[in-house]
């Protein structure tokens, strides 16, 4: 038995050291056959591979495709042993997909095909129209649990459900008296009576209470089988007490309040009432709700992603922001915000729990940025974890949090798999998702990365807000009265070079109009390649920070291939603050605080998406992002206010 085992564990060892090399060799021949193709035209390289070298065409594009998309995740597919079919089906896959994946792959789950076909899936059934999918994926998920009991014990189960449903619906249906709802309490009650047993029977009878320690520990369908045996359980009783606790339970109930029916139906799939509960695609909100969803910020800097999500319905609970500055510039801005100067590491967010529907911030980038030193983990001020920590103290509806794309390069992928497993196991579905200003309406070109998570009751509602390409802006109309304050000859011409210039995108698509690239907060000289986008691609010059405007003799001075400058106020309206916001601090500070900021029109389409999910509305998002520019025959929107009244002589280096 012994030399059996040692048999077994030599071969392993043995196994796993040849999966790795097969890993490593495969790499190094991607990147030297991307090294070759730097050096010699494509074709020659082609040509040679092929005659001198034994490999074919489809081989060739394969390992190129490998160099280029996974070749910063050497370390992780190595150390994983990842197969060579694997390594082929990530390089094919698309990036979302491939990002999840690889973020798996690091975290030491198995992770084989099969795996990577159902998250395939997955991602193609986010896609599907909201009330298909959630009928659907509740059905399947209430199947699995059910079969550990009794199939056969389903079918009442749904029929009689259904039947409840209509009752209840039928409490606030319109013409109803106001006698009809305590009428109709017996009916239901008896209903649910009958159905207990019935969910016992499929489900089983033992179920913590939302106010029990086990509740936190569940999965999301074992929490939601909870909430159903409660809610059948408190309607089966709502016939019983005092003849005035009576009415004010058939008042709720004829009041149109959908809890129970909302969790009936999707627990139950049942598409019919679905149908009821969600908006119709053809009626659309162009004005927010009046109910304010609660939020929590952490690292809200300057407070960009605060004023985006104010305008999308939220109301802020606590804002965490440790630099001063910062600090200072959102209590300038909006007295009434609950802004805490802490160090967020220090802070208990238990004492939150229950009282947030969204945790979010802009998570510092510095650690993860292209622009630094890319430490990751190794920076003291990497606080992804911290976030994560955050979330599962808290436990909210959803979260968001803001990153740069150097957060997903391969070096870091052990501690963003560390972060996304911290989520996955607080009970979130997490979705990493693309996001650039430029689609909304900023003339800036700003790629980020999200993470957005909700849980699972809620995460099939949530889609991304759409692009807007009609929208695109561009830095030559959005600065062109603070270019010409100082009677600059030449800002008319500078103006239409930024309209007419030329750029394809990544899809191929070419569009005119010059756009910024992503603000930092420094003002030293940029180097020679910066400074030479910037010029070509914006017509601006990053470098420095300049206290005006240009001038005619500030021109002459430069000489005829003159670059103008950004001042805090223009740096501050690329980044989407309103003119009137006030910022606190000297100028350097100031500076960082734009560059770190989320645009707060980005943020507030976020914010309306999550709203969406989170009350299953649906919002005519341009309308709502663009009310000045509705047309007559569409309702404008109260937004809260953008722009805080103050004297214009208080404001501090801007």
């Amino acid at each position: 038995m012994n030399d059996t085992a040692a048999a077994l564990s030599k071969a392993r060892t043995d196994i796993i050291r040849m999966r790795r090399s097969i890993v490593e060799n495969t790499m190094k021949l991607a990147a030297e056959i991307e090294k070759l193709e730097q050096q010699i035209p494509v074709e020659d390289v082609q040509e040679f591979l092929t005659a001198r070298c034994g490999l074919s065409a489809p081989d060739i594009k394969l390992y190129g495709k490998i160099s280029k998309r996974l070749g910063g995740y050497t370390g992780v597919l190595t150390k994983w042993a990842a197969s060579y079919e694997m390594i082929k089906a990530l390089s094919s896959a698309r990036e979302n997909i491939r990002g999840l994946a690889l973020a798996n792959i690091a975290s030491g789950r198995r992770f084989d095909l099969a795996d990577l076909r159902v998250l395939r899936r997955q991602v193609a059934e986010r896609q599907m129209p909201t009330r298909a999918f959630i009928a659907s994926s509740r059905r399947r998920a209430m199947k699995t649990i059910a079969t550990r009991y009794a199939e056969e014990a389903l079918s009442p189960f749904e029929s009689g459900a259904s039947d409840l449903i209509e009752k209840i619906a039928a409490l606030s249906a319109p013409g109803v008296d106001a006698a009809s709802p305590a009428r109709a309490l017996p009916a239901i009650a008896e209903k649910a009576k009958a159905l207990v047993p019935q969910f016992e029977a499929a489900f089983g009878s033992s179920h913590p209470r939302r106010d029990q320690p086990e509740w936190r520990t569940l999965k999301p369908m074992a929490r939601e089988a909870a909430s159903i045996h409660q809610t059948l359980r408190n309607l089966a009783k709502v016939t019983e007490g005092s003849q005035q606790a009576v009415s004010d339970r058939a008042a709720k109930l004829a009041t149109g309040s959908t809890g129970p029916l909302n969790m009936l139906a999707r627990f139950t799939g049942n598409v019919d009432f679905m149908s009821m509960m969600l908006p119709d695609p053809k009626k659309t909100l162009t004005s927010l709700p009046a109910k304010r969803l609660r939020v929590l910020e952490l690292c809200a800097g300057a407070g960009g992603m605060a004023l985006g999500l104010e305008a999308a319905g939220f109301e802020h609970v606590a804002l965490v922001e440790f630099d001063k500055g910062a600090a200072a510039t959102m209590r300038r801005n909006r007295p009434h915000w609950p802004v805490i100067q802490k160090d967020l590491t220090t802070i208990d967010f238990t004492q939150y729990a229950g009282k947030v529907d969204l945790v979010c911030g802009g998570l510092p980038c510095q650690a993860f940025s292209e622009e630094g030193k890319g430490k990751g983990k190794d920076d003291k001020r990497d606080l992804l974890l911290e976030g994560a920590r955050a979330v599962r103290e808290i436990q909210p509806r959803a979260f968001l949090f803001e990153n740069v794309r150097g957060s997903l390069f391969g070096k870091h992928s052990d501690q963003i798999a560390r972060f996304l497993k911290e989520l996955n196991e607080a009970g979130y579905d997490v979705q990493i998702v693309d996001i650039n200003t430029q689609d909304y309406g900023v003339a800036q070109n700003r790629p980020r990365i999200l993470f957005v998570g909700l849980r699972t009751s809620d995460r099939r509602n949530f889609e991304m807000p759409r692009k807007f390409p009609k929208r695109r802006a561009h830095v030559g109309d959005v600065l062109y009265d603070l270019m010409a304050a100082n009677g600059w000859s030449d800002v008319d011409d500078w103006a239409e070079y930024c309209r007419t210039v030329t750029f394809e995108l990544d899809d191929g698509t070419v569009v005119e109009g010059a756009q910024a690239f992503t603000l930092l907060g420094r003002k030293g000289k940029a180097r020679e390649f910066e400074a030479l986008r910037w010029a070509r691609g914006s017509g601006l010059d990053p470098s420095g920070l300049p206290n005006e405007a240009p001038t005619d003799e500030l021109a002459r001075r430069k000489g005829p291939n003159f670059i103008p400058g950004l001042t805090l106020r223009m740096r501050a309206r690329l980044q989407d603050f309103p003119d009137r916001y006030e910022f606190v601090g000297g100028k350097s500070s100031v500076a960082q605080q734009i560059g770190n900021a989320v645009a707060p029109r980005m943020a507030q389409a976020v914010g309306l998406a999550l709203y969406a999910a989170l009350e299953h509305v649906k919002f005519d998002m341009e309308a709502i992002l663009w009310p000045e520019d509705l047309p007559k025959d569409r309702v404008s929107v109260e937004a809260p206010s953008l722009e805080p009244s103050f004297d214009a002589q208080e404001v501090e280096n801007v």
